[in-house]
Parts: structure tokens; C-alpha cells; sequence
């Protein structure tokens, strides 16, 4: 549990976290308002800040870790330069190194995890009209997608 609450605190200062005023600017910019009908502040970059820094090691266990994109955008307005992406990627790192998650989905090719299950469900849904092996495509890794073009154009 040390260990743990180590990790979180170097992660928090990593990201900035600390240094975050609340101003929400990270919330108007961020995708998963659009995403998700359902969405709400416990879901917002701002909300997983918050709750990184006052609830300790139980934010590892927050299903709403897993529906952020890791774009930036909140990143890219924060006036303090708080990465949301850099906290929420070192939370699921955290929690994937204890166990393989079953919020993420893992490349079919090389087996590593590489995207959150409802952003999975959110993108694929938007590509239902696409042929299978589109879709296919989006079961890989990026770094084995580019392998899999690389042959082709070989």
C-alpha cells in the first residue's frame, strides 16, 4: 500500500495536479460530454483531478477512469498546465500493472493494452457502417496498425 501511495503522490506531481484552480476550463473542451449521454463532473477531467487528490488510492478503483480519450484537450487550455492525459494514463497504468483490466481492450496482435473499453464501444459504434476489416483494423494496437500498413505497401 506504500508503494502504492508513492506512485500516486509522484503521479500527482508529475501531472501537475496540484496546481489545479478548478476553473473548469478542462470540462468545456472535453469530448466525453459528447460522447456520453451520461456524462457528469465525477466523469470530467476536473472531477478525476479532484478526486486523485482527495481520495487517495481510491481513485484506482473510479470506473470513471476508463472513459477519458487521452486527447489533451484539457491539457492544451489548462492555465496551470495540469495534464489530465498524464494522470489518467499513469492512474490506468497503475491499475493495469496489478492485474489485466477488463476495462481495456488489448491488441489482438501483440497483447498489449491500448484502449479504454467505452471509448472502444463509443468508436466502433460510430463505424458500424464500416466493412469488417476496418473495424478489424481498430482491434490493433497503433504501432501493429502501422505494421499492418507497412506490409500492404510492401
Amino acid at each position: 500500500m506504500k508503494r502504492e501511495d508513492d506512485r500516486l503522490t509522484r503521479l500527482r506531481k508529475f501531472s501537475k495536479a496540484y496546481a489545479c484552480v478548478e476553473c473548469g476550463r478542462c470540462v468545456a473542451v472535453c469530448p466525453m460530454a459528447e460522447m456520453y449521454p451520461d456524462f457528469s463532473i465525477e466523469m470530467s477531467p476536473r472531477g478525476i483531478i479532484q478526486k486523485a487528490l482527495r481520495d487517495g488510492g481510491g481513485i484506482l478503483a473510479d470506473e470513471n477512469i476508463w472513459y477519458c480519450t487521452e486527447c489533451n484537450a484539457g491539457t492544451d487550455v489548462c492555465p496551470q498546465g495540469v495534464s489530465c492525459r498524464d494522470l489518467i494514463g499513469g492512474l490506468r497504468k497503475i491499475v493495469l500493472e496489478g492485474h489485466p483490466a477488463e476495462q481495456m481492450s488489448y491488441c489482438r496482435d501483440c497483447g498489449k493494452p491500448f484502449l479504454a473499453r467505452p471509448v472502444e464501444r463509443f468508436v466502433m459504434g460510430r463505424l458500424e457502417q464500416e466493412p469488417p476489416n476496418v473495424r478489424a483494423l481498430l482491434e490493433r494496437c497503433p504501432a501493429c496498425r502501422r505494421l499492418t500498413y507497412a506490409r500492404r505497401n510492401a
